[in-house]
C-alpha cells in the first residue's frame, strides 16, 4: 500500500474512489492500534488528505470527533 500511494494520490489512481473510502477506515484503525505512522508517509499523506476533504471536515462537523478504538 505504502509503494502504491507513491504512485498516486488515490488508490484506484488520481481520483478519490470509493476505494478510499473503505481503506480509510483500516488505516485509521492502523494509526491507533497497529503502529501506522510517519515511518509509512504515503499512508499517512492518504489519510492526510481523506481529513482535508470537504466532506469528511462536514461529516466530523455534523456527526462529532471521530475517535475510533481509542
Amino acid at each position: 500500500m505504502e509503494a502504491e500511494l507513491g504512485k498516486t494520490a488515490w488508490f484506484a489512481g488520481n481520483e478519490f474512489t470509493a476505494a478510499d473510502v473503505q481503506m480509510s477506515f483500516p488505516l485509521e484503525a492502523a494509526t491507533v492500534r497497529a503502529g501506522l505512522d510517519s515511518r509509512w508517509p504515503n499512508l499517512m499523506a492518504f489519510l492526510g488528505r481523506v481529513h482535508a476533504r470537504q466532506a469528511y471536515k462536514r461529516a466530523i462537523e455534523k456527526g462529532g470527533e471521530y475517535r475510533l478504538l481509542r
